[in-house]
């Protein structure tokens, strides 16, 4: 079986070692499938079967998320290849537009499902099978997650219309990408808690215990790191996560529910006991996501950490496991393949700061005081990018950090270089003229910009084999 959402968390791994056929093939047989309504399966296999989970309203908007991963790497021409007749972006669209059609609150403008565990797929009240399919009991709420993946995808949706020269398209799904963040904001978001609230009813059903105070980690890693949080309350999610992670006694911060719901309030076995699967178990699938929003919104210092402690599991594990016990015993399927993909973004985006398309390269190491180096190469369009990183400190406190850097990638970008922080030091400076920066020996224009707790040296660049060196003159003691 090739399920879309697990499928569209691997490319950011499988970008690196497959070409086009492996990228996008199994999309373009998803498409193939599309229903006359526009709606996507969640799953295919080779002898032609295929089946929905109902109970989630995830499918579509994650064909559009690996389309445009796919889009990112292969360019546009790619988005007008025809399947039956029709091309793969209008394809995308009218899948959206089925999710508007029939998985639509028009009072709060915004999109429901089932009553599930955050982001999960077995309802509340059935006991077997059929905890996957809504029915005539489904308990309807809109949830943080849903809206999250769908904000994402209709910002992706409208970049890619733009892209192939059909502005009045990409201004429609812009459009409605900012309803659904106004929306969300207005009913979901919990100021005084500093998160999304895991999701509204629909109904005038009710549970007996506070369900606001549960963290949906799913859900709130999944808006921050899509941008459906601003900077601002992506930061208080992680803040959140970080505090509750010893709270609740989690070994990562892969938990996915904390508290999570107690037990019996789900009719499943899989679901009936706390910390049980999607009923606050850890998914690194998720705490990936998180970390990739901590490393982007200024927590770089602490997404090591974090990062650091789910390498340890899994390593302990030897594999990636779907999900783990509380205290980090592998359970499910030991080759889960998704957990994989959203782990190297939080490698390769995150702590080595690649951020690469078909038209824009960046680099955004964050990797302060240790030496390293990254070597990645797209089969699908043959485009290579490499750098080395070396850290110096002399006696004198005076830091040096060298950059050399080189890509296939014809064109300019930008370079942010997280300034080091270490032991309770940090090695700011009280003005610019404490750093200085030079590119093969030549005295180069920078900027020192400030995200969260993450000060970075940025400057502009072509990609050509450049050296770059960077002179700290000053490293103050934190208070």
């Amino acid at each position: 079986q090739i399920w879309l959402r697990d499928a569209n968390t691997i490319i950011p791994a499988s970008r690196y070692f497959y070409d086009t056929p492996f990228l996008a093939s199994w999309l373009e047989e998803h498409l193939f499938h599309q229903t006359p309504k526009g709606s996507l399966y969640d799953w295919i296999d080779s002898k032609g079967k295929m089946d929905k989970n109902t109970t989630e309203t995830d499918q579509e908007t994650s064909a559009v998320q690996a389309a445009y991963q796919v889009f990112q790497i292969l360019g546009p021409d790619w988005l007008e290849t025809e399947i039956q007749g029709q091309s793969i972006i209008e394809r995308l669209e009218r899948a959206l537009e089925y999710v508007l059609r029939n998985r639509f609150d028009e009072a709060l403008g915004l999109l429901k499902g089932a009553h599930t565990a955050d982001w999960g797929d077995v309802d509340m009240v059935d006991e077997g099978q059929d905890a996957i399919y809504v029915d005539e009991r489904t308990i309807w709420t809109a949830d943080i997650y849903d809206q999250a993946m769908f904000y994402g995808a209709c910002v992706q949706m409208s970049e890619m219309w733009d892209a192939v020269c059909q502005p009045q398209k990409a201004q429609k799904w812009k459009k409605q990408a900012l309803s659904i963040q106004k929306n969300t904001h207005r009913t979901l978001w919990q100021k005084d808690k500093g998160f999304f609230r895991i999701h509204l009813h629909l109904s005038s059903f009710e549970h007996e215990f506070d369900e606001d105070d549960l963290f949906a980690m799913g859900g709130n890693a999944t808006a921050a790191v899509l941008g459906l949080a601003d900077i601002h309350k992506a930061q208080t999610i992680i803040e959140t996560a970080l505090k509750r992670q010893p709270i609740y006694q989690i070994s990562t911060v892969s938990g996915t529910l904390l508290p999570p719901y107690p037990e019996n309030t789900f009719a499943h076995d899989l679901m009936d006991q706390p910390y049980e699967y999607q009923n606050g178990a850890q998914w690194d699938w998720f705490g990936g996501r998180l970390i990739t929003a901590m490393f982007e919104s200024g927590y770089s210092q602490q997404a090591k950490e974090k990062l650091c402690e789910i390498i340890q599991k899994n390593a302990a594990n030897q594999g990636f496991f779907e999900w783990d016990t509380r205290d980090g015993k592998g359970r499910g399927s030991d080759l889960f393949a998704g957990s994989a993909g959203i782990l190297a973004q939080a490698v390769i985006e995150g702590y080595f700061g690649v951020e690469w398309t078909h038209n824009v390269l960046s680099l955004s190491p964050k990797l302060g005081e240790k030496d390293g180096r990254v070597f990645l190469r797209q089969p699908a369009n043959g485009q290579s990018v490499r750098y080395d990183y070396a850290y110096e400190e002399n006696e004198m406190g005076v830091l040096k950090i060298t950059l050399q850097y080189s890509s296939s990638f014809d064109g300019e970008g930008a370079i942010r270089i997280l300034v080091p922080r270490k032991e309770g030091r940090h090695t700011t400076a009280p003005d610019q003229r404490d750093f200085s920066l030079s590119i093969d020996g030549r005295d180069t224009d920078f900027e020192l910009n400030t995200v969260g707790q993450d000060q970075f040296i940025a400057f502009h660049t072509d990609f050509k084999d450049r050296t770059a060196v960077i002179i700290i003159k000053k490293a103050q003691k934190l208070k």
